[in-house]
């Protein structure tokens, strides 16, 4: 678990009571065998940014290796908003240092950004969204590498991309999907991720929506062993005046050895029919781990 809940009811709290009394009677004899577990805010006041670590590991066909558990921010483990961290550790870019413009939209197509999110308030997952919005987020992505292959898996929203390495084209006319047609090629220690047929339901991130038309290139880097570099451009002649390119974005490896994805499900907690008959307005969206 990554995360720290609270204990609630007056039972449990007695019970919290109750425990903290036995350790401080037994801390004595245990405290130099007792360690910290990395996916608790423990400590967070002390996380900075992580060194680069060395140079990049690389595969048998010599390009950077990108396999591992990332999380958006420089500190290699999930940082939420409250943990007392190193406001360097947090971001992904300094806007001062790289600035990010935004996007500029063609007149008229207004109309393209009042759509109603079809899913409700859960993230849908797409491309390049899903990994724009973590610029705010806090949760990781895992990455697998081999030949040919280029595998991202997403924790929030769960999702995956399998991308091919092996030069082929796009199919010529491929079918719409959130996540679109990608295919991906080396320019020199840099993947470029050519992405097409994006479905015009779901949201680029900042809530806009984009046209049957839209061109995605995702540019991903590994500088050092603990860091990626992540800048997409976005190109759509329906609603864009000009590309809109990010800055770009730092990843930084888990903290972790052994870390791992955790299930990650955004659903309602109550039936329509509960808060309908009660005449309360529709609930917010909640977020649910699995641990």
């Amino acid at each position: 678990m990554r995360a720290i809940k609270p204990l609630f009811g007056t039972f449990l709290g007695a019970a919290a009571a109750a425990l903290a009394a036995l350790s401080i009677l037994i801390a004595p004899a245990f405290a130099q065998d007792v360690k910290v577990p990395e996916r608790t805010s423990a400590g967070s006041e002390n996380w900075h940014p992580l060194p680069p670590g060395g140079p990049a590991p690389r595969t048998e066909d010599g390009h950077p290796d990108f396999s591992g558990v990332w999380f958006p921010n420089s500190a290699g483990r999930q940082i939420q908003s409250a943990y007392p961290i190193d406001r360097a550790a947090r971001r992904q870019f300094d806007p001062e240092v790289t600035p990010e413009e935004k996007p500029v939209f063609i007149p008229g197509a207004e109309e393209k950004l009042k759509r109603q999110v079809p899913y409700g308030q859960c993230a849908i997952p797409a491309t390049p969204g899903t990994l724009l919005q973590e610029n705010s987020l806090t949760w990781p992505i895992q990455l697998f590498q081999s030949h040919g292959r280029f595998v991202m898996m997403i924790e929030y929203p769960m999702d995956f991309r399998i991308i091919h390495t092996d030069g082929r084209p796009h199919p010529k006319d491929p079918d719409p999907t959130f996540n679109g047609d990608s295919v991906a090629h080396w320019d020199g220690d840099t993947l470029v991720i050519d992405t097409i047929s994006l479905d015009e339901r779901a949201p680029d991130w900042g809530g806009w929506f984009h046209s049957d038309q839209e061109h995605v290139v995702e540019r991903i880097s590994r500088p050092s062993k603990n860091y990626l570099v992540y800048q997409v451009t976005i190109e759509d002649p329906v609603v864009l005046q000009k590309p809109w390119v990010s800055a770009p974005r730092k990843w930084s490896l888990s903290v972790v050895p052994d870390d791992d994805l955790e299930e990650f499900f955004c659903t309602t907690n109550e039936e329509p029919q509960e808060w309908q008959s009660q005449g309360r307005p529709e609930p917010t969206q909640i977020q649910r781990r699995n641990r």
